[in-house]
């Protein structure tokens, strides 16, 4: 565990007291949505107005995700004990989690109630965008409201859900914060290739839509639309089976990147000519966010609040999902028209910059924490 301290500027509260904010969830050398959150808001002027410390809960070794084993369960219970350590003389612990499937839930309610323990205020953000369906009996509403009860809020970051976390919980314990990027860091300008590239960032695992958007560009290259696919990702949380069957599918017929570190990123899109998400679900996918701010025409399913972020028509093109033909219709769009690709990767840019810039997403954070602890508590031990 780290922390990082500063002096009392910079991001503004109205009543300028300094506290104690825990974040806990999986950075590096963990790649997705939950580590480069993380990195977020370590890297954001909150961390001038609070005394942030990181509880990095990256494990390393195979991923098992969402599975019910052993060695799930030993990791459960030593995080908890690690959040338990961590919390002592904290004010705030600010939890990220999928928050689906079910041992999912049950780990992120194992660390919450860890942290009431040291009295604190609990935050569970949620990024995964299945909750809504997870939702989708009697008895998984009664063990998410179970599983919350230590939960001051649970912030989630796209509107569907919001409406169904809202529906299970006690009403003003959920919040929607928008995910935002720095467009510090994406300010890199590409310049257009004689064969365009067609980036895809995300895990590798059919759920993502990997294998659709292999045979979208395969439909493109059978029409004479020349494109090369890139994609960059790694092992999903499903472990490594996954992997294993899109690297067979894909094998000479995209460019494997492997993962990039938070900081590589820009690059990545700067090298890129169009961006492309074929998930199958989504939340508020920041890699989307990502590839606006770095002025990318975004092809994207209609997944999760991805028709929130790329406005059809204006930013790019949302697709339904599951459908190569569809994929491949709108990917020929921007393919095949460089001047009108740029057009729409310049509004995406002025979206973001408008509606979805980190600064937004950190005066939010700034005002959950301002609401839950409002009076900074003494740093004695408990």
């Amino acid at each position: 565990m780290w922390s990082l301290r500063g002096p009392r500027r910079g991001l503004q509260r109205p009543d300028q007291a300094r506290r104690r904010v825990l974040l806990v969830g999986k950075g590096a050398p963990e790649r997705g949505g939950i580590p480069s959150f993380l990195d977020t808001l370590l890297q954001s002027n909150l961390a001038e107005t609070h005394e942030l410390s990181f509880l990095n809960l990256a494990h390393g070794g195979t991923p098992q995700g969402g599975k019910l084993t052993v060695s799930n369960l030993m990791w459960m219970a030593r995080d908890a004990l690690a959040v338990r350590r961590a919390a002592t003389a904290q004010d705030i612990v600010h939890i990220h989690s999928a928050l689906s499937p079910t041992v999912t839930v049950l780990r992120a309610a194992i660390m919450a109630a860890a942290a009431r323990t040291r009295g604190c205020a609990v935050v569970v953000h949620a990024h995964g965008g299945s909750v809504e369906s997870w939702l989708s009996n009697r008895r998984r509403r009664y063990l998410m409201r179970v599983a919350m009860a230590p939960v001051r809020r649970v912030v989630v970051v796209w509107a569907a859900g919001e409406a169904a976390l809202t529906g299970v919980l006690r009403a003003g314990r959920v919040r929607l914060i928008d995910n935002g990027v720095s467009l510090e860091r994406h300010r890199v300008p590409h310049p257009a290739h004689d064969i365009p590239r067609v980036l895809f960032v995300g895990l590798l695992t059919a759920r993502k839509g990997v294998l659709d958007l292999v045979r979208a560009s395969q439909l493109l290259l059978e029409r004479g639309v020349q494109h090369e696919l890139w994609l960059l990702g790694g092992t999903p949380d499903e472990g490594p089976a996954a992997e294993h069957e899109v690297r067979a599918a894909v094998q000479g017929k995209a460019r494997l990147l492997g993962t990039f570190a938070p900081q590589d990123m820009p690059a990545a899109y700067a090298e890129a000519d169009v961006f492309c998400l074929p998930s199958w679900w989504e939340a508020m996918p920041l890699s989307v966010l990502e590839a606006m701010a770095s002025a990318l025409p975004v092809v994207a399913t209609d997944v999760g609040d991805v028709s929130r972020l790329v406005e059809d028509g204006r930013t790019g093109f949302v697709v339904p999902a599951q459908s190569p033909e569809a994929l491949a219709s709108a990917l020929d769009k921007v393919l095949s028209d460089p001047e009108a690709a740029s057009q729409l990767g310049a509004a995406g840019r002025t979206r973001v910059e408008r509606h979805f810039s980190s600064a937004a997403t950190v005066r939010e954070v700034a005002r959950l924490y301002a609401e839950l602890a409002p009076v900074p508590r003494s740093p004695v031990q408990r």
